[in-house]
C-alpha cells in the first residue's frame, strides 16, 4: 500500500478519520545529514488541510534556541525538490547557518495524493498556510521570523501568500525567476491557447517534456488568473526582497522582476540579475540532466543563503534599493 495515495484517499472521502489515520498509519523518515558545525535533521509529514495530505520536508539545524524558518514554494508542474534538486540544496544549505526550512508539493505535484485540477491560487495560498500552521506549533521554530522563498509561479504564489490578510507576518520574501503583473501576465500565451477547452470541460490537459502524465488545469485556476491582483497587493509589502533573475530567461523574462522592484515601493528590494542565467538557472542541460557545470545554480544559492541569512539572523535591517 502506498501510504500517500491511502492518506489521500482517506482525507477525501472521510476527512474527520485523516487525524486518527495520520497518527497511526503514517511514519516519519528521518535523514542526519553532519556540517562540520551544525547537525541537521530532515523530516517527512503529510499534514492535512482537511480535503487531502500535503507532503512536506522540514529540514532543520540541532541547536537549542528556536530557528528561523524559510518556506520555499515551487514552480508550474514541478515538486518540493525543485527542478535539480535547488531546493533541497538550498535546504541543506541554510541548515548550516542555523536556519530551518520546508517545501511542500502543492495539489497534483510531487508526491500530492490528488490530481492537479485542485490546484488553484486560492488553493496553493492556503496549503502554505497550512503548512507554517502546522511548523508554528512545534517548539523548534520562531514564529517571528520568517521568510518566503517562490521560484516561477510560485514566485506569484508567495506574492499572494505575504501580502494575504490571514497569514501570518512575513517580513522577508525572495523570488527566483518571478511573475509580477496582474492578470493573466506572461501565462497570456498560455491562458489563450487553453481556455476553450477548460471552459469545455472544466480543464484543460497540458503536457509537459519533463512529465510522464499531462497536468489538467482546472478552469477554476484560469478564472482566478485572469482576476489576479498580486502586482497590485505588492504595493502595500513593506518587508524585504530579494529578487533574482536570469537575464536570458525567455520564458519569464528579468523585466518582470525589475517590475516587482518598482512596484514594491515601500519594500526594501534588492535585484540581482545573473548573466548567462536562462529561467532553470542552468542547473540541468538541454538534454534534461544536471549540467556539468553548477557555477550559476551555485551562485543563485550562495546570493540567497547569504542574503536570508542577513536578514533573519543580523538584527541589522536591510535598505538597499
Amino acid at each position: 500500500m502506498n501510504p500517500i495515495s491511502e492518506m489521500g484517499r482517506i482525507g477525501l472521502s472521510h476527512p474527520r478519520k485523516l487525524a486518527h489515520a495520520m497518527s497511526t498509519c503514517l511514519s516519519v523518515l528521518m535523514i542526519l545529514a553532519t556540517s562540520s558545525t551544525i547537525q541537521a535533521a530532515e523530516s517527512y509529514q503529510l499534514i492535512s488541510n482537511g480535503d487531502y495530505a500535503i507532503p512536506t520536508l522540514i529540514h532543520w539545524p540541532d541547536q537549542p534556541t528556536k530557528a528561523p524558518l524559510v518556506l520555499m514554494l515551487h514552480g508550474t508542474a514541478g515538486q518540493k525538490n525543485e527542478v535539480g534538486g535547488l531546493y533541497q540544496r538550498l535546504a541543506k544549505k541554510l541548515a548550516t547557518k542555523g536556519i530551518a526550512s520546508a517545501r511542500f508539493d502543492f495539489a497534483g505535484t510531487g508526491q500530492s495524493p490528488v490530481d492537479y485540477q485542485q490546484y488553484t491560487l486560492t488553493s496553493a495560498v492556503r496549503d502554505a498556510q497550512t503548512v507554517l500552521k502546522y511548523l508554528f506549533e512545534l517548539p523548534e521554530f520562531d514564529s517571528s521570523e520568517i521568510a518566503v522563498v517562490g521560484f516561477s509561479q510560485g514566485g506569484l504564489v508567495a506574492q499572494l501568500l505575504v501580502t494575504d490578510s490571514l497569514s501570518p507576518r512575513i517580513n522577508h520574501l525572495v523570488t527566483w525567476a518571478t511573475m509580477a503583473s496582474n492578470d493573466q501576465g506572461v501565462f497570456s500565451d498560455f491562458y489563450a491557447q487553453y481556455l476553450t477547452e477548460a471552459q469545455q470541460q472544466g480543464f484543460a490537459s497540458v503536457k509537459f517534456d519533463w512529465r510522464d502524465a499531462p497536468l489538467r488545469f482546472s478552469l477554476t485556476w484560469f478564472n482566478e488568473l485572469a482576476n489576479n491582483q498580486s502586482l497590485e497587493r505588492m504595493k502595500r509589502f513593506s518587508g524585504n526582497i530579494l529578487l533574482i533573475a536570469g537575464k536570458e530567461d525567455l520564458t519569464v523574462p528579468y523585466q518582470q522582476s525589475e517590475r516587482l522592484k518598482r512596484t514594491a515601493a515601500l519594500a526594501n528590494s534588492t535585484l540581482v540579475l545573473m548573466d548567462g542565467a536562462n529561467h532553470l538557472f542552468r542547473v540541468i542541460d538541454s538534454s534534461g540532466q544536471l549540467s556539468p557545470d553548477q557555477t550559476i545554480p551555485n551562485q543563485l544559492l550562495n546570493t540567497t543563503v547569504d542574503w536570508l541569512s542577513y536578514q533573519l539572523l543580523s538584527d541589522a535591517p536591510s535598505k538597499e534599493r
